[in-house]
């Protein structure tokens, strides 16, 4: 059987590295083929580090080739062009193309912009190890051009960044700023009393996803670090160096990261695959694509049915990595013509990093607080890097 993975995220590489096991235990004559636009898989997981300097920037990726440097798995980076479910085949940019008996969506996700004037040409995504490194290095450029300029308003503009969007990704590079402000300061020698960050979000509450307790503690959190917090504040333009927000205000900032929300890449729906609102798949219980025999979707990019009520699986990188467990195993089912199981998701939390030191969590459905949260994630962390270099 030919089976081929678009995608070698936390999902896409879960899902090829443990088929290939199971074919290299058994001994069998199928082909695994991975497929992504990039020579590196990116911890996402790790992205406000990234683009803060709290870790060194080659920590953040993996290269491809060489984690599978033991395995059967055939890595092709390309970016691709068309999927033609019809066919069973696959187009690449390069002109490539390949045919598959079995396809795995496991595209990730991209910047949602909705449609919101001058949000794409002006602010600072956070969704790629590219896009912070790129970050990174305008803040430190800030920065540094504060620390040449006299005009203490223009210092004030240059020093000033507005994150939009107060989920996890915004929390956590809020929590991280200002530590990283008081290094960059004394680096560049800019005025740290000029400093400004301010977070804004238009729900009531700061990460949503938890409640209002986690809310109220991550508001704590970043105010205590300095940061100011506009919730019920809807963007309604970006502009160089502004934002336009309801009731006609307008917040002047150097840096504008955009961390409002996420979509499925748009080649999904061309495809002619059924998508939801956000342009996920639409699959079933076996994250089989609705009215797709041969094609499964998993991680950022499926709509993943997580009970009756119609409520869906969270997009993370926890969840993404046990889809792939399950789709490497339920793909090795298809091969040996077994039926499959169903996909149950395990809810086994979330945690969310406020600073170096300081985050809120619900591991197994418990409020957690504090540093432990931190160590908690390192531990997870630790725990993954082990899974994919000992794999």
């Amino acid at each position: 059987m030919n089976i081929v993975i678009l995608g070698a995220g936390y999902a896409g590489l879960r899902t090829a590295l443990d088929l290939d096991r199971r074919i290299r235990e058994r001994g069998l004559d199928s082909l695994v083929t991975l497929i992504d636009q990039n020579p590196y898989h990116q911890l996402i997981q790790e992205i406000h580090l990234t683009a803060t300097a709290g870790i060194d920037s080659l920590d953040a990726i993996y290269d491809i080739r060489h984690l599978l440097n033991r395995h059967g798995v055939r890595f092709i980076q390309g970016r691709v062009r068309e999927i033609t479910p019809l066919n069973h085949e696959v187009h690449l940019e390069d002109g490539q193309s390949l045919t598959y008996d079995r396809l795995v969506l496991a595209l990730g996700s991209e910047t949602a912009y909705y449609d919101i004037p001058g949000a794409r040409e002006h602010s600072y995504a956070l969704r790629t190890y590219d896009d912070a490194i790129a970050l990174r290095d305008h803040i430190i450029a800030q920065f540094t051009a504060a620390a040449a300029e006299n005009d203490p308003k223009r210092q004030r503009q240059l020093l000033t960044t507005a994150i939009v969007g107060g989920g996890f990704t915004g929390c956590q590079i809020a929590g991280e700023l200002p530590a990283w402000a008081d290094k960059l300061c004394k680096e560049t020698g800019a005025p740290r009393s000029e400093v400004r960050i301010a977070l804004l979000d238009h729900n009531k509450l700061l990460l949503k996803q938890f409640g209002n307790w986690a809310s109220r503690e991550a508001e704590r959190a970043l105010d205590q670090r300095g940061v100011s917090i506009y919730l019920e504040t809807a963007v309604n333009a970006v502009e160089p160096g502004l934002i336009r927000v309801s009731g006609g205000r307008v917040l002047r900032a150097g840096t504008i990261i955009w961390a409002a929300g996420i979509r499925a890449p748009g080649i999904i729906a061309a495809a002619g695959i059924t998508v939801d609102r956000a342009g996920r798949a639409i699959v079933d219980r076996y994250l089989r694509v609705e009215g797709q025999s041969a094609i499964f979707a998993l991680g950022d990019c499926a709509s993943i049915p997580s009970g009756a009520d119609g409520a869906t699986v969270l997009a993370t990188a926890s969840y993404a990595m046990r889809q792939g467990e399950y789709l490497g195993g339920a793909l090795f089912s298809e091969i040996l013509g077994e039926p499959l199981r169903a996909y149950e998701p395990i809810r086994l939390g979330q945690l969310v990093s406020i600073g170096p030191d300081y985050g809120v969590g619900n591991p197994l459905g418990m409020p957690l607080l504090g540093y432990p949260v931190i160590l908690m994630k390192k531990g997870v962390e630790q725990y993954y890097r082990a899974s994919i270099e000992g794999a």
